[in-house]
């Protein structure tokens, strides 16, 4: 993947957080679950057979960044089609969905791994609170 292909991707994908983000702060029963939660997570966005583009978000007292890279110190690391957590933040997929069946190129649709700090099981179950919309 070459790099302007790369920063597509980022910034599609920095948009669409930022937007799931944004409307989930639209509806004031969010708004506690949001400010309180706080997390350092590496998401790899596994691209290519062969290829994660790593890009991590920091939730730190209602604030949310998206950047590239990994972090060295995490909570949490996700690894998933880009495609899949598309479905997965607009609640096609639901959280089992994505820890039991493959994506394309074989693996789980989300596989996890536990951060530097060891905090990452209830990370893990928050998280679909504050990516994933809402159905209306």
């Amino acid at each position: 993947m070459d790099d302007a292909a790369q920063e597509t991707l980022f910034l599609t994908f920095k948009a669409v957080i930022e937007d799931v983000i944004a409307d989930k702060r639209k509806d004031a029963k969010n708004t506690k679950t949001l400010d309180e939660f706080e997390a350092r997570i590496n998401m790899g966005l596994h691209v290519e057979e062969d290829f994660i583009l790593w890009v991590n978000l920091i939730a730190d007292n209602g604030n949310y960044s998206l950047n590239k890279g990994m972090l060295e110190e995490y909570d949490l690391e996700i690894i998933s089609d880009p495609e899949d957590l598309m479905y997965f933040t607009n609640g096609e997929y639901s959280t089992m969905k994505m820890m039991i069946t493959k994506n394309r190129f074989g693996n789980r649709k989300l596989r996890t791994k536990g951060g530097t700090t060891g905090r990452n099981m209830g990370i893990l179950l928050k998280l679909p609170k504050i990516l994933v919309l809402e159905k209306k």
